[in-house]
């Protein structure tokens, strides 16, 4: 059978993005009889928690480092004898904190390298296969090999299969006009309870009445500052936690206030027009070209002093122009298909087995 590592983290600091999409991937290789298996290091947020509740083992290791460079510590070491100990070749890395130093050293080691990548940051010539799943991707500046296999595009967006499901029949409810709207607030698998409340208490200047379906990461109890907002609010709120089944929650909004991470893909899946606040810098360029393709609105970085009023706006002109979601749906629509996950296992396999 052949078999990949897959070497990520998540924390409530870097949030679960980078878990969540390798745990797409992970399963649509699984559909196609390949093993896979994790490693990842023990961080807050329990994100080892992802990948195991979808049945795939986990070697979790101790974090000597913080949750930066992966070249320091164990764990390097850890990741090499843990993917020899199971016969496994190729070992595919999805993190920030891994050098060019790092890709360099599992190559020398004798293993394939794939890598999922969105910021082109760094020297990637060791990898043989790489993936970027974002709008702009081509445009980046990649220090790869001219036989790396590359993957660029939301055309290989890693999905859940659920996704691709749920699209029948969304697209009328985006045309429509609501008199009770549904709004869904989502800004990471991370700790975004403060920014998560500030955004609420923003809202408040909007004059009509909205369902704020607030979800959050983690199984950390909700602070206090989160809860009052809620409670103090206008609106009907809801915090939701750990939330399994986001496909139905969006198939029942009518907009997103979102960040612009991997949740993206998912909402244009699903015809969701989104207002994006970028909450890192590797965002930026996701929010920039999803509004240039018209599948969004750009509000930029939260700390701007003119963010909370242009998300204001830019919730009242959407709610009230329902043509315009209904465009904005249609073009999400086209942007992402839901089967990107299988696509990309298919290139990945297609190596694997060479």
């Amino acid at each position: 059978m052949s078999k990949v590592l897959f070497r990520c983290d998540g924390s409530l600091t870097i949030g679960m993005g980078h878990v969540a999409r390798c745990v797409s991937l992970a399963e649509a290789l699984r559909r196609r009889g390949v093993d896979v298996c994790f490693a990842m290091r023990a961080l807050t947020g329990e994100a080892t928690a992802f990948p195991h509740d979808a049945g795939f083992r986990v070697h979790s290791f101790a974090c000597e480092d913080g949750e930066g460079n992966l070249l320091g510590g164990i764990d390097l070491e850890a990741t090499c004898r843990y993917a020899r100990s199971l016969g496994i070749r190729w070992i595919l890395v999805d993190h920030y904190g891994a050098s060019a130093q790092y890709f360099a050293e599992l190559r020398s080691q004798g293993f394939r390298v794939a890598v999922l990548d969105d910021m082109a940051d760094r020297d990637l010539r060791a990898a043989r296969w790489i993936l970027n799943q974002n709008l702009g991707a081509e445009k980046l500046p990649y220090q790869i090999e001219s036989d790396c296999v590359r993957l660029f595009g939301p055309r290989y967006a890693l999905l859940r299969p659920q996704f691709a499901e749920a699209r029948a029949g969304v697209q009328e409810q985006r045309a429509g006009v609501c008199p009770h709207p549904i709004l869904l607030l989502t800004l990471g698998g991370g700790d975004t309870s403060h920014l998560s409340s500030e955004v609420i208490r923003s809202l408040e200047k909007i004059e009509f009445q909205m369902t704020i379906q607030c979800v959050l990461g983690g199984k950390q109890p909700t602070p206090a500052r989160l809860r009052d907002a809620a409670e103090a609010s206008k609106h009907d709120v809801t915090i939701l936690r750990n939330v399994a089944d986001m496909e139905i929650l969006m198939q029942k909004a009518q907009l997103s206030v979102n960040a612009g991470g991997s949740t993206c893909w998912e909402l244009c899946c699903l015809g969701v027009p989104m207002v994006i606040l970028v909450t890192s810098p590797d965002q930026a360029m996701i929010a920039a070209e999803l509004e240039q393709h018209g599948c969004a609105r750009n509000i930029g970085k939260w700390e701007n002093v003119n963010a909370p009023s242009d998300l204001v706006h830019a919730v009242e002109e959407l709610i009230g122009h329902p043509q315009v979601r209904a465009q904005m749906s249609a073009r999400g629509r086209e942007v992402v298909d839901g089967y990107g996950s299988n696509r990309s296992a298919a290139s990945l396999q297609e190596l694997i087995e060479d």
